[in-house]
């Protein structure tokens, strides 16, 4: 049965890196789903296989009505018939005029960066900061005139702006604090936590006035996923059945999957939220009350739903025909292995090369890692749509039927 849910209006909206894995799915979103109605565009996946029958999502999520635009460094590829694209620099104050001009946009999302595999800093300090920065002060109107005045900015940050990669997070809501210097272990989220400091700090004090906030996803995945579920059934499709069968660490530790669904809706619940905000400002009405406010403020989106790290792995690997019984999994320890992982590091990285166990990946599998949302379902009237288990089945039913349509292509 589907859930009714408004209509949310948004005007001209702006996608910063539309092409991307999550812009894509804002994008999608904002245009009401024309992956799901023109085959063209249509998301891969196995058919008569129960396991990846699931609902549409164009009847679950809120209709948008808006006009949507999207910018990228390149937009040549993932791209969604109904938005307009546009090359850009967003590190080029010129070139970012030039767009805006173009587009006019009353709402900005901000979902560019780095791939943060390469780990290439100057890069990243760059686009996640410097980036950021030129968007403020353009959208704002304190570098150059559009012809407009933008009225929200929504930054996608991250969830990891909090952690030091190496502490377990139970429960943790928005009140903890950046994690930056020697204890951030991690230089992308120091980024993005400079970068998400500048949006909050930036809300009200531009010219125009504009609105800011910041949603920080935990976990992300779904279809077009490229870190998550790729990594974890590119694992399996090489791995023999006993190296599946091991398992690092007791898989006591809880973690957070978010579906890449759930945190566009967060994104386009935040926008609207801030348009609601900046319309009441301009009409000289009551404004929220501090425990309403969305302005000014970072959410943490969540399935609300954690789950036991290798529970989901392996409910990955099972999609896939690869199953692992829990009395078939062999333990290994934390401290043993983490060991292990650091040998490995230190000779390996004598030739300039990566061992595939790192310590890194041993505490990353380890870990505790889960956030409260409480405040975005209170502030915003978030509530996840789509469950973990659905998601993931769309994320490697996503991986799976594209697999097979290229080895198609290839004869094989």
């Amino acid at each position: 049965m589907s859930t009714k849910h408004p209509t949310v209006e948004l005007g001209s909206v702006l996608v910063v890196g539309g092409c991307g894995f999550v812009g894509w799915h804002i994008v999608n979103q904002l245009l009401n789903f024309p992956s799901e109605s023109d085959p063209s565009v249509a998301l891969p996946k196995p058919t008569e296989d129960p396991r990846f029958d699931y609902p549409q999502l164009s009847d679950r999520y809120p209709k948008c009505l808006a006009k949507v635009s999207v910018v990228d460094l390149r937009t040549t590829n993932n791209r969604l018939p109904g938005a307009v694209y546009y090359d850009g620099d967003i590190t080029s104050v010129e070139s970012m005029l030039e767009v805006f001009r173009k587009v006019k946009p009353d709402v900005v999302i901000h979902t560019a960066t780095p791939n943060v595999l390469e780990g290439n800093k100057p890069l990243l300090r760059k686009v996640n900061v410097d980036g950021t920065k030129t968007l403020l002060e353009v959208a704002g109107g304190a570098r150059g005139d559009w012809g407009g005045k933008c009225r929200a900015f929504v930054y996608t940050s991250s969830s990891s702006v909090v952690h030091d990669t190496q502490s377990d997070l139970i429960n943790v809501d928005e009140e903890w604090p950046y994690i930056r210097g020697k204890r951030q272990l991690e230089y992308y989220s120091e980024t993005k936590a400079d970068a998400e400091e500048l949006v909050l700090q930036y809300n009200r004090t531009s010219p125009s006035g504009m609105l800011t906030c910041a949603v920080r996803p935990a976990g992300i995945y779904g279809e077009k996923d490229t870190t998550f579920t790729y990594k974890i059934l590119e694992h399996s499709s090489k791995a023999s059945p006993a190296v599946l069968r091991m398992q690092l660490g007791e898989n006591n530790n809880l973690f957070d999957f978010t579906y890449v669904g759930n945190i566009a809706y967060a994104h386009l619940l935040a926008a609207y939220r801030l348009i609601g905000t900046k319309t009441r400002i301009e009409s000289k009405q009551g404004e929220p009350l501090d425990h309403e406010r969305v302005d000014g403020e970072a959410f943490n989106i969540t399935n609300d739903s954690p789950v036991y790290f290798w529970d989901m792995t392996r409910a990955a690997w099972a999609l896939t025909g690869k199953v692992v019984e829990p009395h078939q999994v062999w333990e290994l320890p934390e401290g043993l292995l983490g060991t292990v992982g650091g040998l490995a590091e230190s000779v390996l990285g004598l030739f300039g090369k990566t061992p595939r166990l790192t310590r890194r990946m041993v505490r990353y599998s380890c870990m505790s890692r889960y956030y409260s949302c409480d405040k975005a379902k209170y502030r915003l009237g978030y509530s996840p749509i789509v469950p973990v288990n659905e998601g993931l089945a769309r994320a490697v039913g996503y991986v799976v039927e594209r697999e097979r349509l290229e080895g198609e292509k290839k004869g094989l």
